[in-house]
């Protein structure tokens, strides 16, 4: 059987409705205009990796020798940037450039010695940095910031702490970069950047990741 309802009750319902839907509009605009300026204020991040950090292929390579270690990117960074949504810029490898594969291993040496090799390794720190510049000039909303450039530990080219050398007949790790990340970082400092640098040992990835999370951690602040 319908029941009538009182006017009163009505008014009162309808105040109440109002009521709500007022609260419920300062609610949705307080929290679209704080999603808005973290959106504003959050930079995108970007780690600039030597090339084999993210295409092993291009390491050196001997016939007989096993392919396994050239094959897919070292997983553990890979999974450092998508756990962190953190983007990636793949510098080129000068090595695999310049000479392709099946090469030897050489040291830093043999390649300064290598005819034409260092102005090669010139030309692509130049031309990475150009690309480098464009990001951060381009760059603006989101802001592009970058959170290091990681080298490869024991490369000639790419060492940032370890990098082999011709001493006496034998091949020793000097604590020094690489031939091409010294231009790379020429290239940069002309430009006034700093940036940090993070060297990556094949053995122990995890090393470079602890790392790059301290270094994540600062650039959040």
């Amino acid at each position: 059987m319908y029941k009538s309802v009182h006017p009163r009750q009505l008014k009162f319902q309808a105040l109440i409705a109002k009521s709500f839907l007022s609260v419920f509009k300062k609610w949705y605009r307080d929290m679209t205009e704080k999603s808005s300026e973290i959106n504003e204020s959050r930079n995108a991040v970007v780690l600039v990796v030597a090339h084999c950090i993210l295409n092993r292929s291009t390491r050196w390579w001997q016939k007989g020798q096993s392919a396994e270690r050239n094959f897919g990117p070292v997983n553990e960074i890979t999974r450092f940037l998508s756990d962190n949504k953190i983007g990636a810029f793949q510098l080129p490898c000068p090595e695999y450039t310049f000479l392709g594969n099946p090469r030897p291993p050489a040291t830093k040496d043999d390649y300064e010695n290598l005819q034409g090799f260092k102005e090669h390794c010139e030309q692509l720190a130049a031309e990475s940095v150009n690309h480098l510049r464009l990001l951060v000039e381009k760059g603006l909303e989101p802001k592009i910031v970058f959170l290091a450039v990681v080298g490869i530990e024991r490369s000639p080219c790419c060492g940032v702490n370890c990098t082999p050398r011709s001493i006496d007949g034998e091949t020793r790790y000097k604590k020094e970069k690489g031939l091409f990340l010294e231009a790379l970082f020429e290239e940069l400092k002309k430009l006034g950047y700093t940036i940090p640098v993070v060297g990556l040992d094949l053995h122990q990835p995890e090393d470079a990741c602890r790392k790059l999370t301290v270094l994540l951690k600062k650039c959040a602040k």
